[in-house]
């Protein structure tokens, strides 16, 4: 029960103690007027042999003490709805702010061996779960259970037989909710694991509708769609027609409790082995307490489903964490001594194999290779995207493993293939670098990025919303922004894999110089595809198949005759490329 609380409070069990109290005490109060019908019964009963001596002193005093019962009850209430719905509520949202500051500590090999479906579906439909458990399912079966066992006293207290028999078709429907509860477990598991593959199937067919239809396959993508689809219906039908059944199953054995104990009171009062008085008492008391039973086993059925919903939050949450607490006080050389890393740890061939080197500060470096040798993944490495399998990457005497990765972001600023702009302004996305840059310096930034003329010729300027992911803006125009947002930011390491692959000569040139001016005083780490713009880089590190080949500045890498020679006559030659028709 403890590791159940912990997993729905996320931790923090002492959130509980509040709303069970309230819970504990509204249940108390809904015995209040049974209590009070059995005193008024006691009167009556009294005054069947002598009409006249009827005590209506007694029933008038029984008449106020009810309504005060009811008043003191409908206060219990109120209070318990304002002390466990709203700081329900309240707790659901720090949790939700919890688990995304999870994922931010979290390296990005957790995101690869996720769906997005799955994490989307973590965020709204297990935090809603969760949230309907605290708010009247988990801590309103506490209430209920409390409120019974203490009517269950009063009612042995006065008949143990009629008591027993109202009980004994519970061990029965125990055993059914128990067996019914391990199925709907193992069904909802299946089910949930359903709603996240519909959730990608349905985010790659939006994402991808340009491809289907450019290849004309609308229809066969909205198939894989209906299929999944119809998987779900599936599954949720078998979902609702075992749980169903066993839970109507269930519910039929405690509603059997009742008429068993009217019938052994009967007998009883027959038999003169009980009075008039207890077993009225006691049937009033046995309605008033089956329906929070029925209750309890409907919550405890649905508590079950969440209890899958909060195994998969407890299990992000307990997720490893990027480690390391130091400050880091200056960028010094970062050093790669002999780092190994693979994506997927059980691959036989890593992506990066025993490489070293050293990254100048305040120095342009140059990574070149193949598609496939490791270059992005280099990147990634230094901001610590991922962390590497064996060897070292240090900055100074720091290892990077032991440095705060919030801190260490702060020092890096990076513009990516895959370029990502946000359903926001320019004015947004740029300031994204830096929020509380000025106006003057975002538009100087802009301009040292070529974007500041492009952004002035759209309608509403700096204030042009861009479209989820920048999908009103061209491929060069997005690359220009993000390289506006990192020049904002004005980090003393920059990341840069291939900044200038979607501009034309013009834009090109002009990126070209603001990088150039960008070097001064900052560590540069700059991809590149086309070497002739990484001619004047201090270092250029050439790769093949995760390996470091070859390391100098590029005239002295010409001179060595390998593979970068290679590279640079191949591209020579390219430019001399045109296309054909027939061999012609």
């Amino acid at each position: 029960m403890r590791e159940i609380i912990r997993k729905f409070t996320m931790g923090h069990a002492k959130q509980m103690i509040g709303p069970v109290t309230w819970l504990f005490l509204e249940g108390v109060s809904i015995s209040f007027p049974a209590i009070a019908v059995y005193f008024a019964i006691n009167i009556l009963i009294a005054s069947y042999s002598n009409p006249v001596d009827i005590d209506i002193r007694g029933l008038n005093k029984i008449a106020i003490i009810m309504v005060v019962l009811f008043l003191i009850q409908f206060i219990i209430s109120m209070v318990t709805f304002l002390r466990t719905f709203l700081p329900a509520a309240k707790h659901s949202s720090e949790n939700k702010m919890d688990f995304i500051h999870k994922l931010r500590k979290l390296p990005l090999g957790f995101f690869s061996k996720k769906m997005t479906g799955e994490l989307i579906n973590t965020f709204t439909g297990d935090f809603l779960a969760l949230e309907q458990s605290m708010v009247g399912l988990f801590t309103g079966i506490l209430g209920l259970v409390i409120s019974c066992i203490l009517t269950s006293v009063f009612m042995f207290y006065f008949n143990p037989v009629m008591a027993t028999a109202f009980y004994l078709t519970l061990p029965i429907a125990g055993v059914i909710l128990f067996f019914s509860l391990k199925t709907l477990e193992k069904l909802s598991i299946r089910l949930k694991t359903t709603k996240d593959k519909i959730s990608d199937v349905l985010n790659e067919y939006l994402i991808g509708m340009k491809v289907l239809k450019s290849y004309n396959q609308t229809g066969e993508g909205f198939s894989r769609l209906k299929n999944a689809y119809m998987e779900l219906m599936k599954q949720s039908m078998k979902a609702e027609s075992i749980g169903g059944s066993l839970l109507g199953l269930a519910l039929t054995f405690v509603r059997l409790g009742l008429p068993l104990m009217c019938f052994v009171g009967a007998y009883l009062l027959l038999g003169g082995k009980t009075g008039l008085v207890e077993y009225l008492s006691l049937i009033i008391i046995g309605t008033k307490i089956i329906s929070p039973l029925l209750i309890w086993v409907r919550h405890m059925t649905v508590l079950r489903n969440h209890v899958v919903s909060a195994n998969r939050i407890d299990n992000i949450m307990r997720e490893s964490e990027l480690s390391g607490n130091e400050e880091i006080k200056e960028i010094a050389d970062i050093v790669f001594d002999n780092v190994s890393f693979s994506y997927l740890k059980e691959s036989e061939e890593p992506v990066l194999n025993n490489i070293s080197f050293t990254i100048p500060s305040g120095k342009l470096t140059a990574i070149v290779g193949a598609s496939g040798s490791g270059k992005s993944t280099i990147l990634r490495l230094i901001a610590r995207f991922w962390d590497i399998d064996s060897g070292s990457i240090s900055i100074g005497n720091n290892e990077l493993s032991s440095i705060n990765p919030e801190t260490w972001l702060k020092n890096i600023s990076m513009v990516l293939q895959e370029v990502y702009l946000f359903n926001q302004s320019i004015r947004d996305n740029i300031l994204f670098g830096r929020h509380d840059a000025t106006e003057e310096e975002m538009i100087e930034a802009a301009q040292k990025a070529s974007c500041h003329d492009f952004i002035m010729q759209l309608p509403d300027g700096y204030d042009t919303i861009v479209g989820e992911g920048g999908s009103t803006l061209s491929g060069g125009e997005k690359q220009r922004i993000s390289i506006a947002r990192a020049i904002l930011k004005n980090a003393p390491i920059l990341l840069l894999d291939e900044p200038t692959s979607s501009l034309d000569a013009k834009n090109e040139d002009l990126v070209q110089n603001a990088i150039s001016n960008l070097v001064k005083d900052k560590t540069v780490v700059m991809i590149a595809h086309r070497l002739k713009t990484i001619e004047n880089a201090d270092q250029i590190i050439v790769l093949e198949k995760g390996r470091v080949i070859e390391v100098g500045s590029h005239r002295e890498l010409i001179k060595q005759k390998k593979t970068y020679h290679r590279f640079w006559n191949l591209q020579n030659k390219s430019k001399e490329w045109i296309i054909s028709r027939g061999g012609m």
